[in-house]
């Protein structure tokens, strides 16, 4: 009995041994299978013969021609497959397979292309304009408008439809130029992007423009959809927070963006700019107020003790005319500040080595502006006494001096 139970048992092992080592010859013939078809796909192109990917053989003149043959249904390939290899089932199916995702690429490659559409968020601009991002330039002549807040402010940016995630310009309001703004509309000031336009009546001129450029660029929102750039020769400057103007004369629409239909862009076009020449007259206005009331509040500072010395005021009206003349200005008005000599020591020795006065004077330049300036006048230690006076020149970058005032308190 003990006999016949171990006989099963060895017969059992057998059994299982086997079935594991065919499984294992199986997936072994497989690789290798698949290491020389990649093998043959490499060298294809050089054999007589040519075996393509579906594992069928043909000669090299017709291999395209048969490499691309989809003729057969599915059906049909597995019986030409069990012909051509009756005996490696392993093959047969490799084949198959391969056969299969050829069959699909080809499906996905003769799909008709779907027509890239622009959405109708995006708008159509009156004129086209060229992005630049990098080195190149793009033709633009739709974009999105994108209205969002920020740290800075309220901005708009245009966002091209050739590249959406992409903020081509922005511009920004402030308190001050929304204030500024005409009833119903808003005005912007581009604060980055760089684009090149065509300008003039005739749009021949080329015209490349970004920030920092002598031309002030700038955007009106004139209805939710509907947004106007246009630019003009840079006037004035910041003024207790007004910001500068444009001259009238130069301010050119340089594009209208907004729905499609041509009528309406050319309609915009001429309503736009008597709404911009609004808004810039009264940023000049602010402006010009805001300047007056900037130049009556400078005034010619007191003379000082040091002023009653005659020699002094003499020599510094006398080498004061000869600095501004060179530039075309006249000295109207001289006045030394100090009540003292203020001393200066080096700062390590201790030992004196010049001592300064200074002064302020009232000017009126070429232009008939009068501005109020200051000047300086040293004398050198020479180890037991002071030397003759020098002129120490104009004072620059430091306030009240270089500021313009009402010629009235110049005098």
């Amino acid at each position: 009995m003990k006999k016949i139970v171990l006989l099963l048992v060895l017969a059992m092992c057998y059994t299982t041994t086997h079935a594991q080592l065919g499984k294992m010859l199986k997936r072994k013939a497989k690789a290798a299978v698949e290491k020389k078809l990649t093998k043959d796909e490499d060298t294809s192109t050089s054999s007589s013969q040519t075996t393509n990917a579906t594992g069928m053989v043909g000669d090299t003149a017709t291999a395209n021609q048969n490499s691309s043959k989809t003729d057969y249904t599915d059906e049909e390939f597995k019986a030409e497959l069990a012909k051509k290899y009756p005996n490696d089932q392993v093959k047969q199916d490799l084949y198959y397979q391969k056969y299969l995702e050829k069959k699909q690429k080809e499906a996905e490659a003769n799909k008709p292309k779907t027509a890239s559409s622009i959405s109708d968020d995006f708008l159509y601009m009156s004129y086209p304009f060229a992005m630049t991002k990098g080195m190149s330039a793009i033709g633009v002549d739709r974009v999105k408008l994108r209205r969002q807040m920020t740290d800075m402010g309220d901005n708009v940016d245009l966002l091209p439809a050739q590249d959406p995630e992409y903020a081509w310009l922005r511009f920004l309001t402030t308190p001050e130029l929304e204030a500024m703004s005409p009833e119903g509309y808003i005005g912007y000031e581009l604060v980055s992007g760089m684009f090149t336009t065509k300008v003039g009546t005739d749009r021949s001129q080329t015209l490349e423009l970004g920030t920092g450029m002598p031309i002030l660029v700038r955007g009106m929102l004139i209805a939710d959809d509907v947004f106007v750039i246009y630019a003009a020769s840079h006037q004035g400057g910041h003024a207790f927070n007004v910001p500068s103007y444009m001259h009238q004369k130069d301010i050119t629409i340089l594009n209208v963006i907004g729905k499609g239909e041509q009528q309406f862009h050319l309609e915009w076009l001429e309503k736009a700019k008597p709404i911009v020449k609004e808004f810039e007259a009264t940023l000049k206005a602010n402006y010009d107020a805001a300047a007056k009331s900037t130049m009556a509040a400078i005034k010619m500072p007191k003379a000082g003790s040091m002023n009653n010395t005659a020699s002094l005021v003499s020599f510094a009206k006398q080498n004061v005319s000869k600095t501004i003349e060179k530039d075309g200005a006249k000295l109207l008005k001289l006045n030394i500040e100090s009540n003292d000599w203020s001393v200066v020591k080096n700062k390590y020795t201790g030992h004196i080595l010049y001592r300064w006065i200074k002064g302020a004077f009232t000017e009126k330049n070429k232009n008939n502006d009068c501005y109020l300036q200051g000047f300086l006048i040293k004398q050198h230690y020479n180890g037991s006494g002071y030397g003759s006076s020098e002129f120490g020149g104009i004072i620059h970058g430091q306030m009240p001096y270089g500021q313009k005032m009402n010629c009235e308190n110049a005098n």
